[in-house]
């Protein structure tokens, strides 16, 4: 379980993360307005070897991807970073753009030659997009949607990132916490267990709206992080109910 940005606008929230064990922590250039990077750089100082850390451009050309890496790399006071993503490819004409001649991806692989970076992601909130992203080979990691009651992904990204050894990071395991507050759900940590439960999920990410939630799913997941099929098919209802019902 790693982190996700945007939400937390202190560096003891982070720190309180780190504490919980997690060892990778998800930005982006454009959360907050670039605070979040800033944040992230107090809280990781002096514990930068703990963690993997990623960030995201939603440049698509090859300068303003320069531009915003070398943004994050001082913001976060860092040397490098460990996954840096072209965020947001949700349209063809985006990712043509990106993946061009001068595009973006080009930035990122000279970077990546350079050793300010290690590794090269996408993201996105359109599935089949992000499939089309992912089948050409040039991403290491995947970070797309994905919950007990948005199942699309095991049709359209899963299979595609299992054809190409890529990384799967899954956000919104609870839909930015929609599915905590439906009638009869289950337990806030049997979300991420049924995301983890996946045999392509490596990792999954949290926005820190609620620090102290944060640390009891955290802690829960150190015990168990699957779910048995009895509890699988349990929370797959409910996800189909809260759906069917207009409620995420």
């Amino acid at each position: 379980m790693g982190t996700g940005g945007a939400y937390c606008e202190t560096a003891d929230g982070y720190r309180a993360a780190l504490d919980s064990g997690v060892n990778y922590m998800d930005t982006a250039r454009a959360y907050r307005d670039g605070d979040d990077e800033r944040v992230i750089g107090e809280a990781v100082q002096g514990r930068r070897h703990e963690l993997t850390l990623a960030t995201k451009t939603q440049q698509r050309d090859a300068e303003g991807a320069r531009r915003d890496l070398e943004t994050s790399l001082r913001l976060l006071r860092t040397d490098y970073i460990d996954v840096y993503q072209l965020h947001h490819l949700n349209t063809e004409e985006e990712r043509d753009r990106a993946l061009g001649t001068d595009g973006a991806l080009e930035a990122v692989q000279k970077a990546r030659e350079e050793g300010l970076i290690r590794f090269i992601g996408v993201t996105g909130h359109d599935w089949e997009q992000i499939q089309q992203a992912v089948a050409t080979g040039f991403f290491d990691t995947v970070l797309c949607w994905y919950n007990c009651a948005m199942k699309e992904p095991e049709e359209t990204v899963l299979p595609e990132a299992r054809k190409h050894n890529t990384g799967v990071v899954i956000m919104n395991a609870s839909r930015n916490d929609k599915l905590f507050d439906g009638e009869g759900a289950p337990g806030e940590e049997q979300f991420y267990r049924y995301v983890l439960g996946h045999e392509s999920v490596n990792l999954t990410v949290m926005g820190l709206r609620n620090v102290p939630r944060f640390r009891r799913i955290a802690s829960a997941l150190s015990d168990r992080d699957t779910l048995t099929p009895e509890e699988r098919n349990e929370i797959e209802a409910y996800g189909a109910r809260m759906r069917a019902d207009g409620k995420l």
